[in-house]
């Protein structure tokens, strides 16, 4: 079994876990089994694997695993199913409800998002208005959690519990010299029949994912997705274990040289202390690969594994059905991503091209968002760009663009590029390193130029949008260039490592 280990899976998600969601498809859809392993606790993970179409018992998440629920199925839990007291009277809402007796404000319940009046969390007090308890309820009906407070207002206790309501993991919290509380202990009272106790989080999930290896035969893969979180547990696995680092990042910050740059302190300890401690590293492109094998010394093998598996044999939508001059950008809105290059250089397309628009979907920190978005009323393109925010599907935006565009600085391969091609958009992008190099060939499936030139990148554009021949020629050659980075050639690179282990 293959094991791709992570954080979380939420409502808006980065580029780690969509790759991830299109990982368990792809194995599934080969008939390889893989499971994606999660580490915190996520009381909304039923609702989220079916916003993403994800199947249960692909994902096993750590504290599902302590209360043996991977498999319980969904039940609703409304105001009614928390049985209070008929003394009390409970307020009306969407939001959250009110619930007291008399004057004196018993409790609050709050509902979960997108869906009707589904308890999330009950908040309870005291005489003089203080919180003392908050029970957090799991989207499938049952209360798995419950976080007792002080006087002081800090949490200085929680517990994890089952359906049936007993207890299967506990968190004991106390004071920092700020006088916020720190997690100090975590505790398995009975697993198993003994009491187990953790300093930290990652060495209860160390423990999780030995447990979890043990229990699958041992000699499994565990892929670290996501560097900060997962590496440091995987590297301290003592059970019989084949543990592999996914590049999900650049090797350095972004704006410093790839070849000669400090770097990343994420992964720093992973490759130069503990290089060789690996079965493997996966880089999703030739040119980190090579990159890294000029830097490393000694170190496990670098295997080139396509991190945008897409299908080959998706509709083609003509361009005549098409918005010839509509323009997307898809990707996490940070600064390494130059939003504000990407909209100064489609200003430059508007004023060539007047009916162009331009479609960002994505999302960033607020601030960070409404800075593009006072950049957009600077420069005139309000009503002409649209922030369309995360969307889990991007199906239809992909069939009704003319043209992707990508103002990058760095990436470890674009997702959103493979996916636009696949669905016959042509691109214009930076070639930055990693990825555009090895998915746009010039004239055949989009243009790239060099970073920041973002003159360039607006006449690459233009070119595009203003000659509908061309616009058409590009989308036939992005549905006819995918053979490098099909589900096919992925499935047969994993299936690479799979046999090369299975002969150990």
């Amino acid at each position: 079994m293959i094991f791709f280990v992570n954080q979380y899976l939420l409502t808006n998600n980065s580029s780690i876990e969509h790759a991830e969601m299109k990982r368990l498809k792809l194995f599934d859809k080969f008939n390889e089994p893989a499971k994606l392993v999660l580490k915190d606790y996520l009381p909304l993970l039923e609702q989220n694997l079916k916003r993403f179409n994800i199947k249960r018992d692909s994902v096993v998440d750590m504290f599902d695993f302590f209360a043996n629920t991977c498999d319980y199925p969904v039940h609703q839990c409304h105001v009614e199913d928390l049985h209070f007291s008929n003394e009390y009277q409970v307020g009306s809402g969407n939001n959250f409800r009110e619930v007291k007796n008399g004057d004196r404000l018993v409790a609050e319940v709050h509902f979960i998002g997108g869906e009707v009046a589904l308890v999330d969390h009950v908040d309870y007090f005291d005489d003089s208005g203080n919180l003392t308890l908050r029970k957090t309820y799991d989207y499938r009906g049952f209360m798995s959690k419950m976080e007792t407070f002080g006087l002081d207002g800090n949490k200085f206790y929680e517990s994890y519990h089952r359906p049936d309501g007993s207890i299967y993991l506990e968190s004991y919290y106390v004071k920092s010299v700020q006088n916020t509380p720190i997690n100090s202990r975590w505790v398995l009272p009975d697993y198993k029949g003994q009491q187990w106790c953790f300093d930290s989080q990652d060495d209860l999930f160390t423990f999780f994912l030995d447990e979890l290896n043990k229990e699958n035969g041992e000699g499994n893969q565990f892929v670290a997705d996501r560097p900060a979180i997962t590496i440091n547990p995987i590297l301290q696995m003592k059970s019989n274990v084949k543990s592999y680092l996914w590049m999900a990042i650049p090797e350095v910050d972004s704006g410093n040289n790839l070849k000669k740059g400090p770097l990343n302190v994420m992964i720093q300890d992973a490759l130069v202390n503990h290089a060789k401690d690996w079965a493997g590293i996966i880089t999703m492109t030739d040119a980190q690969k090579e990159n890294l094998e000029r830097r490393l010394t000694k170190h496990a093998p670098i295997t080139v594994i396509n991190g945008s598996p897409v299908p080959q044999d998706l509709p083609h939508v003509a361009m005549d059905k098409r918005d010839r001059h509509h323009v997307i950008y898809v990707g996490r809105l940070g600064g390494d991503k130059q939003i504000n290059r990407l909209l100064r250089a489609f200003q430059q397309v508007h004023n060539r091209v007047k009916n162009a628009t331009l479609c960002i979907y994505g999302y960033g920190d607020p601030q960070e968002v409404k800075s593009y978005e006072d950049l957009r009323h600077q420069l005139g393109l309000d009503g002409i760009v649209e922030f369309a925010g995360y969307q889990p599907d991007l199906t239809s935006a992909y069939d009704q663009a003319g043209l992707l565009m990508d103002a990058s600085m760095s990436d470890v391969q674009p997702l959103a590029m493979a996916e636009a091609l696949s669905h016959g958009v042509p691109v214009v992008s930076f070639n930055y390193q990693y990825g555009p190099a090895e998915f746009i060939q010039n004239d055949v499936n989009g243009y790239l130029v060099n970073v920041n030139d973002e003159d360039k990148l607006a006449q690459q554009a233009v070119k595009v949008l203003s000659d509908n021949d061309l616009q058409d020629r590009l989308s036939d050659g992005a549905y006819e260039h995918l053979a490098t980075f099909s589900e096919e050639t992925t499935m047969d690179q994993w299936r690479s490592i799979l046999s090369a282990d299975a002969k150990k």
